[in-house]
């Protein structure tokens, strides 16, 4: 204790060198520590990067070929479907707008003709919904699909007469607009932006509206006409309306017997008299509206042979 009194420079420093060991030892403990966490850490990591270089990558050369083959069967299906669908369609026929509008008169006057045979009645100013081309035939760009459309109509309407329903009340067309041919070039495409042609749409529909009035039990004869035909028609609704919405009276007026008894053959008037019947014969207005659906062909066919594969890395 005396030599620490007597040199307290030396205690001094003797006591800042006991502080600086421990600060020391404490520093170097914390940085172990440390050392061995991130060590911990790197030696997992590096256990990963083991594992993920020891494994095949995906997919497999056996899951590619299994892609291919499945690739193969669903185009060869879409081929398939794209040809029944192309059985189903009406041809395009070729035909200049004169032509048309010539068979459209003709066919025209055929159908008065056959309508006061059958007693069918026809609206007076009928011309099958075509009536923009009485005065002046289509353009050059619309006339082969106006043709088609011409033709399916003109079956249906045909066949509603054969049935010799009561009437045809009226038939309307949805026009298309036609679009016109572009007279400037379009504008060029951005940087990195591909230069794609519009494609046609998977199915495009023109609509007509149907409105006739049958008796009752040809109804169905003229649905299934409809249904029947060889092209794609589609029923997008059907709207019926009775012509007599009361029903017939069970009696004559005055009379609180019943209905007035009828004849039948083979039975005495006497025998009649007890027989009582409810006549009715209503017919029914039926409205349809019917869509002719067309499958236009896509720009370009699907390719039957699928792509080499990449090999993996």
């Amino acid at each position: 204790m005396n030599w620490l009194k007597q040199n307290p420079i030396a205690a001094f420093l003797l006591l800042l060198a006991i502080i600086g060991t421990g600060v020391t030892s404490y520093l170097a403990v914390d940085a172990t520590a440390l050392r061995n966490e991130a060590q911990a850490n790197l030696d997992s990591q590096l256990q990963k990067l083991k594992q993920f270089q020891n494994q095949k990558p995906f997919p497999t050369v056996d899951s590619l070929k299994a892609l291919e083959e499945s690739l193969v069967g669903y185009r060869a299906e879409v081929a398939k479907y794209r040809t029944t669908l192309a059985k189903m369609e009406a041809p395009l026929t070729p035909i200049n707008p004169q032509e048309f509008q010539d068979d459209l008169r003709t066919a025209v006057d055929e159908l008065k003709k056959n309508a006061i045979e059958k007693g069918v009645a026809l609206p007076d100013d009928f011309f099958y919904g075509f009536d923009a081309y009485q005065a002046a035939p289509p353009s050059q760009q619309e006339v082969v699909e106006l043709n088609r459309e011409f033709r399916i109509i003109r079956g249906i309407a045909n066949s509603l007469v054969d049935l010799k329903i009561g009437a045809i009340d009226s038939l309307k067309r949805q026009e298309v607009p036609v679009k016109a041919p572009a007279t400037s070039p379009a504008p060029p495409a951005k940087p990195g932006t591909p230069n794609e042609s519009p494609k046609a749409p998977a199915i495009s529909t023109r609509t007509f509206i149907l409105t006739f009035t049958a008796p009752q039990e040809k109804l169905l004869s003229a649905f299934n006409m409809i249904q029947d035909k060889d092209e794609f028609l589609l029923i997008r609704s059907l709207a019926l309306d009775n012509t007599s919405p009361q029903p017939p009276p069970r009696s004559q007026p005055g009379d609180s017997s019943g209905s007035p008894a009828i004849p039948m053959p083979g039975i005495s008037a006497k025998s009649s008299e007890t027989i009582q019947a409810i006549l009715g014969r209503e017919s029914v207005t039926a409205s349809f509206v019917v869509e002719i659906l067309d499958f236009p062909d896509w720009e370009s066919e699907p390719s039957t042979q699928p792509k080499a594969p990449s090999p993996p890395k």
